[in-house]
């Protein structure tokens, strides 16, 4: 799997020695030159700005570059930047290999000979009141569309003064290598300031305590929550049944009539304990014994005159004493049969309305 290139993020932001794995590794793999020479130069800006010490890196390889390999554009640019990588004499090599006058030289290293002398290396040390705290960089870029876009570095250098910011950071307007979707960043300088930040001592701590300092809310809201209990009646204190009947099952309990001593009364008229639960529900007066008879013998005979007014007479002949239908009942037992089932549905609508009530 090949390398990845690298981004502003990693140059910016890795460490020292696996930044220097990750370039020697990408030049083995890509032969890229110019990106290893863009690459050392934004690393000596990051070396310049901060307190982290870049100097020097990948040196074996930048020397083997500028002694070997085929001069290039970007090579004649930012040579002067890499010329405390050599010797005396092997920089003069380096220059001979690479321009064939010094006019050439001179033209080709304008602008980086302009920079250099913002690399210097300046004691970091500071004896005002902020003498403790770290710095943080920000700095806002123009891109090739003309955007502006900020960059913050982390560890900034606590002495280096305004000029001195101002040049390191124009040097990456030099490099192409910074990149999003294809558009060139860091095209132009636009300003920059510098932030004085400590660490809080808060937040120093062992995990053990912080564990602690989060639970202990926690136990305060348990005992408050056990005083309110204390502080209840003891009927609020029970506790609640585990399962309350559904709506549906309290409306059949309430609609359905149940007769006492089923096994008593299985053998008597369905009508005679209707009439009795409804006396006792109250819906019905308390009736004279013979009084009751004689209405349901009025009642039934009235009905059943009515029934078989209505219905043509069936024959007779061959029949027998008693007349059966062909379901081998007799008209009897129909007739008391449909009187119990209107009864039944009377009864029902007269306990729907009571339970509506």
């Amino acid at each position: 799997m090949q390398t990845q290139r690298l981004g502003q993020r990693q140059l910016f932001n890795m460490l020292r020695g696996n930044l220097e794995k990750r370039i020697i590794k990408l030049y083995s793999e890509t032969r890229d030159v110019s990106a290893v020479i863009e690459y050392a130069v934004a690393i000596l800006v990051r070396h310049s700005l901060t307190v982290t010490d870049f100097s020097f890196i990948c040196q074996e390889l930048i020397r083997e570059l500028f002694l070997t390999a085929e001069p290039s554009a970007v090579l004649r640019r930012f040579s002067v930047f890499f010329e405390d990588y050599f010797a005396v004499d092997e920089w003069k090599s380096v220059v001979a290999r690479l321009y064939k006058h010094k006019k050439d030289y001179l033209a080709a290293t304008e602008e980086a000979r302009s920079y250099k002398v913002y690399l210097q290396e300046k004691d970091p040390t500071r004896i005002d009141g902020l003498a403790d705290h770290q710095f943080d960089l920000k700095s806002i870029f123009k891109g090739a569309n003309g955007r502006k876009h900020t960059w913050t570095l982390r560890k900034a250098h606590p002495t280096k003064n305004q000029e001195e910011i101002i040049g390191a950071l124009k040097i990456l307007t030099m490099l192409t290598i910074f990149e999003t979707n294809g558009v060139r960043k860091f095209t132009e300088f636009v300003a920059f300031s510098r932030t004085a930040t400590t660490e809080d001592p808060y937040y120093a701590v062992e995990p053990e305590e912080q564990i602690e300092s989060v639970e202990e809310p926690v136990e305060k809201n348990t005992r408050k929550t056990a005083r309110k209990r204390t502080a209840s009646s003891p009927q609020e204190i029970q506790p609640k049944p585990a399962q309350k009947a559904s709506r549906k099952e309290e409306v059949k309990q309430k609609n359905t009539a149940k007769i006492p001593d089923y096994e008593a009364n299985k053998d008597r008229p369905v009508r005679e304990l209707i009439n009795e639960r409804l006396v006792e529900e109250g819906l019905l007066p308390d009736p004279d014994p013979k009084t009751e008879d004689t209405f349901n013998d009025s009642d039934s005979s009235q009905k059943s005159q009515q029934v078989s007014s209505q219905k043509p007479k069936q024959s007779t002949v061959g029949s027998g004493k008693s007349t059966k239908n062909e379901f081998g009942k007799s008209e009897e037992q129909i007739e008391s049969e449909r009187n119990d089932r209107r009864f039944r549905r009377r009864l029902a609508k007269i306990m729907g309305k009571r339970n509506k009530k």
